[in-house]
């Protein structure tokens, strides 16, 4: 009986392995039936294990031989921004496959190529699988193709106007003014030092999203309708709730605030994205 356990327990691994090597032997036939460059990965980028575990592996595995090789710049989900085109210098060409067990990617940076695939939607669809993640509340644009895709562009498309482009680009540009003037203190010429800029470009997303998207005006510390104040780690602090941006009060059985809402929402987001529902009901 142990042994039929032992046999079971190590069978799975190295189905799982064995099941990889030929999923991945198959990919590379695919990418070379092309005849264009590929670089073999080990596994997905994009798979929900390795995006979880990469900031935590990552100061280990730069110590390694391994850490200037192509494949392993290439499993950052980053590297089209930090790489930018020096994959495609490393391999002589504009065109080139990531092949990995899980699935092929097309990377290109050929400009005739980009031009046939945006306007050959049909010929290139989505891998519409990708996106499952993204349907937290439900399918959407993003997510889905063919006719159910073109039912949700024609709900989304009518806000996405003129009218409504001004509004964004007026209130990035007061959002923009308004955290530099916060950074600032009110003082020209001299600020305290900036420790998160992130966390400050996050919430002047979230000021923008909120006046554009729901007609909810947010002001910044240190303007004219917000109250000065920063926070030891360097970002703004938020306005005291007596004296800060004014909200609409709640209503029903509503415990948060409009902004403390959105703003736990985009900073859990990564965790919402990766986790099954039943473990966030929890």
């Amino acid at each position: 009986m142990l042994a039929v356990l032992i046999y079971t327990i190590l069978a799975i691994p190295i189905s799982y392995i064995l099941h990889s090597c030929w999923c991945l032997y198959r990919n590379i036939q695919t990418a070379k039936s092309t005849g264009l460059a590929y670089v073999i990965l080990p596994w997905n980028s994009l798979n929900i294990i390795w995006l979880i575990a990469r900031p935590i592996l990552l100061p280990y595995l730069i110590r390694l031989p391994v850490r200037d090789r192509l494949w392993f710049r290439l499993l950052n989900v980053d590297w089209p921004w930090q790489e930018q085109y020096s994959p495609f210098q490393t391999l002589g060409s504009d065109n080139f496959f990531s092949v990995s067990p899980a699935r092929n990617y097309f990377h290109t940076a050929d400009a005739a190529v980009i031009d046939q695939i945006t306007k050959r939607r049909n010929d290139f669809p989505k891998p519409v699988e990708v996106y499952g993640s993204l349907d937290l509340y439900g399918k959407n644009v993003v997510s889905t193709e063919g006719p159910l895709w073109k039912h949700h562009r024609k709900t989304v498309s009518p806000p996405f106007n003129e009218k409504n482009n001004r509004l964004v680009w007026a209130e990035s540009l007061r959002q923009a003014q308004g955290m530099v003037k916060g950074w600032m203190g009110g003082r020209a010429g001299s600020s305290p030092d900036l420790l998160c800029v992130a966390a400050d470009c996050m919430k002047l997303s979230l000021h923008v999203i909120s006046c554009a998207g729901f007609g909810v005006n947010l002001e910044w510390p240190g303007t004219d309708d917000g109250q000065n104040g920063h926070l030891g780690n360097g970002h703004l602090s938020p306005p005291p709730a007596e004296k800060g941006p004014k909200e609409p009060l709640f209503k029903g059985d509503h415990q948060m605030s409009y902004t403390d809402a959105l703003s736990n929402l985009l900073h859990n987001m990564l965790w919402i994205l990766v986790l099954p529902m039943y473990l966030l009901s929890e």
